[in-house]
């Protein structure tokens, strides 16, 4: 998150940016009426599957209840000589609380740099709280860059509420009058609200999710999309806490009792309904009423922040927010390789599992050449990676014999499982035995008929087939296994491609 000092001209104009079809502006109608409420909070998604809320006013929402700050007020003259101005963080309003009225009444105050929890919780858990979000914080600068100075030169500190009585805090003035009804959580400026939950996991999630909008969307006029606005919070929440209380951020989950966005992608897919890349870059607030579209959102921000072809670009959207329209800047980040994106994205949601290799799974897209007249190509493919580049390029109608031989390992515990080919027969992956070769096909980016099939068909090579292929593209290979147990295979298998003659029909 880059704020520098700028002309105020330009200053409010890049504030004020407007983020395309898929932003939200504060101003949005599409938020709710014409409440202060719907500039000023929204609310948001626990990590369990729960029932819908609405999100029709959830993002980029002012600080402290909607009031503006000296930033966005409007310049009225022009001065003769360019005026620079420092950005500084809106003003801290948050309210003083009688904390000795708090504690008789069985809320207490629980309070770390950057951090003040007030909370009628166990106390055993809610101490431990605050020093999460102390190490949170480390992990948003270094990831966001850091947030403007304070006017009164003052820490960074949020102001949190987790309610397992919530009449009890609206009793005693804890919540805002306006702030809407939710289901789990809301952010409002320097503050957030939520409801205990029953797991300590949930619990934490969510407070870090909230905490992480607050940071987000501190500076006003910031436009997000919802789904990186949803995503990077539930990227930021999903964590795993070491046994010296160490938090590790950003994880990718690999048990199946963790967490659920995972298995609702699971779901949706098998139901035949994956949401293409701009499908869910293009998702409204009303989509946010359902739990799909933040299991989409946070599976869309995993991918990019994890693959080692875009996580960079996708990290640098986060370090310039505020500095351009977000999606301009994504289009011009990614302008470069949307097809191959867009490819990876469709193999990613339709094999994501828990505990996903990302990394190793990821393509090099390297297209093929096609096979000189009676001559044959070969190529090796590592058994510990996914699709793998044959190069060499098939032409549409024409039959090809692809052969492979050699051993390589699919297994190390509690010793190597040495597999050839064909595969072996005692565990199976997808329908087909575990270590079999496995082919397909990428279209050419021209032919634009077979790119919704292109790669989804998976051809079973084993030791031999033969294919007659059914459009023009570069072919794929891999030794077939699960996404989430390649670290430990090893070693590789030798294919050679070769064109036979058409059999008559």
């Amino acid at each position: 998150m880059i704020w520098c000092s700028l002309p105020i001209s330009f200053l409010l104009l890049s504030l004020a940016g407007c983020g395309g079809n898929a932003a939200i502006p504060v101003e949005s109608q599409a938020r709710s009426s014409a409440s202060a409420e719907a500039a000023a909070t929204k609310p948001s998604q626990a990590p369990p599957v729960s029932p819908a809320k609405s999100v029709a006013n959830e993002v980029n929402s002012p600080p402290d209840g909607g009031r503006e700050s000296p930033l966005s007020s409007s310049v009225t003259s022009r001065p003769t000589a360019p005026l620079v101005q420092s950005v500084v963080r809106p003003p801290d309003r948050r309210p003083r609380h009688d904390d000795r009225r708090l504690a008789e009444a069985g809320i207490h105050l629980y309070e770390s740099k950057r951090l003040k929890l007030y909370t009628d919780i166990d106390p055993e858990i809610a101490r431990t709280l605050p020093p999460l979000i102390d190490q949170a914080y480390e992990a948003w600068e270094a990831y966001f860059g850091p947030l403007p100075p304070d006017p009164a030169r003052s820490e960074f500190q949020l102001t949190g509420y987790i309610m397992a009585d919530r009449p009890l805090f609206q009793k005693l003035g804890l919540e805002p009058v306006d702030l809407q009804d939710f289901i789990n959580g809301r952010h409002r400026g320097y503050q957030f609200w939520m409801y205990d939950q029953d797991l300590d996991y949930y619990r934490r999630h969510l407070m870090i999710h909230e905490a992480t909008h607050c940071f987000m969307t501190i500076m006003p006029r910031v436009v997000l999309p919802p789904w990186y606005l949803e995503g990077t919070a539930e990227l930021f929440g999903m964590h795993a806490l070491t046994d010296d209380g160490r938090l590790e951020l950003r994880i990718l989950p690999d048990d199946p009792n963790h967490w659920g966005r995972i298995r609702l992608i699971q779901e949706e897919i098998a139901a035949g309904r994956l949401r293409e890349f701009d499908d869910v870059r293009h998702l409204e607030p009303d989509d946010f009423l359902s739990d799909k579209a933040y299991a989409w959102s946070w599976a869309l921000c995993a991918f990019l922040d994890r693959h080692p072809r875009y996580r960079e670009r996708f990290q640098t959207l986060g370090r310039r927010l505020g500095e351009r329209p977000f999606d301009e800047l994504f289009d011009e980040l990614f302008a470069a390789d949307q097809s191959d994106l867009q490819e990876e994205w469709r193999l990613f949601a339709r094999g994501l599992c828990y505990g996903y290799d990302v990394e190793r799974a990821a393509i090099d897209f390297a297209p093929g050449r096609p096979l000189s007249p009676g001559a044959s190509a070969g190529c090796e493919i590592a058994a510990d990676r996914g699709w793998q580049s044959s190069g060499v390029r098939l032409v549409a109608g024409k039959r090809y014999r692809i052969s492979a031989a050699g051993q390589f390992a699919v297994g190390s515990v509690p010793k190597l499982w040495i597999s050839e080919p064909q595969g072996v027969s005692i565990r199976y992956f997808d329908g087909r035995p575990l270590g079999m070769v496995l082919g397909t096909l990428r279209a050419d980016p021209v032919n634009h008929a077979a790119r919704e099939s292109s790669m989804a068909d998976v051809l079973p090579v084993g030791r031999e087939t033969e294919w007659t292929v059914p459009f023009d593209g570069t072919f794929y290979l891999r030794v077939n296994d699960a996404w989430n147990e390649l670290r430990d295979n090893s070693g590789s298998v030798q294919v050679r491609i070769e064109e036979v003659a058409a059999v008559a029909e």
